[in-house]
């Protein structure tokens, strides 16, 4: 045989050689893949729970991933949760479907289209208000199929859970929150749920900081709990503590009405007869703060306990109450005792006298209300004295009471600013006292 012959059939042996593998070679993995795909979802036993004809139970290991906390609302005492859930357990018929199609393959998935045969777990959320899947483009959920009858399911899911508070320390509180996973129709004999061993954290958080809270820790345990007529069922907790951040009650809710109350204080350095000022300023700082208060209230539930901050605004409330009812005291002391006394007796004279000449003369009371009137200025007529440079002079006992007059006033305005004094003291001093006792307090509960 030449050479040109050898030549020939080497080159006819390599094209028939590349012929072959280009034919075979990608679709003898994908006849593969697919006949044990199709092999997989026509396996009606698969559509049952693992060990359905035995009493052997099948252990569920999840794991937890937590994308987000959305919201966490105390009104309605429920926070909002992005997770993705991870389930696995063992399934040996698996295996022998591996083996019937000559597979090499380690594993093999299936997306949301082809699952609705195949049996997942019945779990559900008992604290749960409401929950969804996510569906852009598709259900995002998944399975996987391992050759050592290991099966992987996977699934994302936007959850509303109900969470009970405590907020009696509130805005200082600290809240527990927790996500419960349970099997609807399978007891314990069944089926078991336990948080994976194979990872070193089974819940993990991507997210530890949230708007008004910090997440300290996270625990997670696996219970058992018993129904009256369901029976005793498996079920997973995992728990997230919150701290909530001070931050911005501090800005909206705590300065602010600490400058309301100080404003409040501005009347006691007002002159006494300042009466507009004085009631504008004591009347608008007791609105506000009402308003105030009814605006904390607002987004939080009606309980029947007091909580921190209700005792912040009370205080607050009653100081700035307080102010207006000093001025009031303040205002009654500057008037003339005796101003007020004459006057009264003068309205219970005329009112008198009116009575008697009605009665007597039949006349209108407008009668003795003249002659009052004529009397009285008679007898100050009587008062008044002619010098002998022609000037009118009070006689010294009209002069008199005119001076006991004036220095009663001045007695009544020197008690109002005593008052005022006082209190520009009295109530910085109790003030601080409550703040000093307010914030010792609860920081201490805070850091224990």
């Amino acid at each position: 045989m030449g050479r040109c012959e050898i030549l020939v059939l080497v080159t006819v042996f390599s094209v028939f050689v590349s012929a072959q593998i280009k034919f075979k070679g990608p679709n003898e993995p994908k006849e593969k893949r697919t006949d044990l795909l199709m092999r997989i979802l026509s396996y009606k036993d698969l559509e049952n729970p693992p060990n359905y004809d035995s009493d052997k139970i099948t252990v569920i290991e999840a794991d937890l991933n937590v994308n987000s906390f959305d919201s966490i609302n105390e009104a309605s005492m429920d926070f909002k949760i992005s997770v993705m859930l991870h389930l696995r357990w063992i399934n040996t018929l698996i295996t022998n479907q591996f083996t019937s199609v000559k597979s090499t393959l380690d594993y093999v998935e299936l997306d949301a289209t082809k699952m609705g045969r195949l049996w997942v777990p019945d779990l559900y959320f008992p604290n749960e208000k409401r929950s969804s899947f996510f569906n852009v483009m598709t259900d995002n959920k998944m399975m996987r199929f391992h050759r050592n009858g290991t099966i992987d399911y996977t699934t994302r899911l936007a959850l509303t859970l109900s969470c009970p508070m405590n907020l009696e320390r509130f805005p200082f509180d600290k809240q527990t929150c927790s996500i419960k996973i349970e099997s609807f129709g399978y007891t314990t004999n069944s089926i078991q749920l336990r948080w994976s061993n194979i990872s070193e954290n089974a819940v993990a958080l991507n997210q530890t900081s949230l708007p008004q809270f910090e997440v300290t820790g996270r625990n997670y345990s696996h219970r058992e709990r018993t129904h009256r007529f369901r029976g005793n069922f498996s079920y997973l907790q995992a728990d997230f503590h919150l701290e909530r951040n001070i931050g911005y009650y501090m800005i909206q809710m705590y300065i602010p009405s600490l400058l309301i109350v100080l404003l409040s204080w501005v009347s006691f350095w007002l002159n006494v007869n300042s009466v507009p000022a004085r009631i504008s300023l004591g009347v608008l700082s007791v609105l506000t703060i009402t308003t105030q208060s009814s605006a904390v209230n607002a987004s939080l539930p009606r309980v029947s306990y007091i909580k921190a901050i209700d005792i912040w605004m009370t205080t607050c409330l009653v100081f700035v109450f307080a102010a207006l009812i000093e001025f009031s005291m303040a205002n009654v002391l500057s008037r003339n005792s005796s101003s007020e006394k004459e006057f009264l007796l003068s309205i219970f004279r005329i009112t008198k006298i009116g009575r008697i000449e009605k009665e007597k003369n039949g006349n209108d009371i407008t009668m003795g209300l003249r002659h009052r009137r004529k009397s009285q200025t008679d007898a100050e007529k009587k008062d008044l004295i002619v010098n002998e440079f022609g000037n009118i002079n009070l006689k010294p006992e009209a002069k008199e009471k005119t001076e006991e007059a004036a220095l009663q006033q001045n007695k009544g305005l020197v008690y109002a600013s005593y008052l005022d004094v006082t209190c520009r003291v009295l109530f910085p001093t109790i003030f601080a006292i409550f703040n000093i006792i307010y914030w010792v307090y609860f920081w201490k509960l805070t850091v224990n």
